[in-house]
């Protein structure tokens, strides 16, 4: 069999270009809606069924009809990797269970499973995981719980980027002390905050000025 080798050459640069727009089109595949949309830092995905949820410090979150992430309840039978932060452990006869907020866990091999609240003994009411603050910027409300901002809408709590210049009263137990050129920032998941006289205030990274 008698092949040019130019016939050969192009051949080889068009399987090439067809495995670039194979693999340009799995890797879109993979990050499906999250291209383009913001997150909070150190979230992670899962499936339940055919539900899709992302999980941040044990919050649930779905996509929302406008696009936003609106916190749900956590479904039953979901497994995480690892707990989130101030949970409490219940005992339960000889059961061990985990909660967060309202959200009670069970161990497992693969981490942690979303369970129904104990019935074997009695329970006091779950305490908020950690307490929610009213923050004003300007005239829009906001919502700051465990280091991370929402909105109230008619969907339900919607989570957005940390608006710069919102004041908040306290902040998470785990927030990071950092210093730059002498001053003293808060770093919790991401957002930085500066104290100041009214409480602690959203800036940017000090070292991106």
């Amino acid at each position: 069999m008698n092949i040019s080798y130019s016939f050969l050459r192009s051949s080889l640069v068009a399987l090439t270009a067809l495995a670039a727009v194979a693999t340009a089109d799995l890797r879109a595949d993979h990050v499906g809606i999250s291209i383009g949309v913001p997150f909070p830092n150190g979230y992670f995905e899962l499936n339940v069924g055919r539900d899709h949820y992302y999980v941040h410090r044990g919050v649930f979150y779905r996509r929302g009809p406008g696009g936003g992430l609106v916190v749900v309840n956590a479904p039953r039978g979901a497994i995480v990797r690892e707990l989130p932060p101030h949970f409490v452990r219940i005992y339960a006869g000889d059961v061990v269970y985990f909660r967060y907020g309202d959200v009670y866990y069970r161990q497992v091999p693969q981490g942690y499973v979303v369970v129904d609240p104990p019935t074997v003994v009695p329970v006091p009411p779950p305490m908020p995981a950690e307490q929610s603050q009213s923050v004003w910027v300007g005239q829009t409300e906001f919502i700051f719980k465990d280091g991370q901002f929402f909105r109230k809408t008619p969907e339900g709590l919607v989570w957005i980027e940390a608006p710069l210049g919102a004041v908040t009263k306290v902040l998470p137990a785990d927030a990071t002390s950092i210093w730059h050129q002498d001053i003293e920032y808060f770093e919790c998941e991401g957002v930085f905050f500066r104290k100041t006289p009214e409480g602690y205030r959203v800036v940017t990274a000090p070292w991106k000025k």
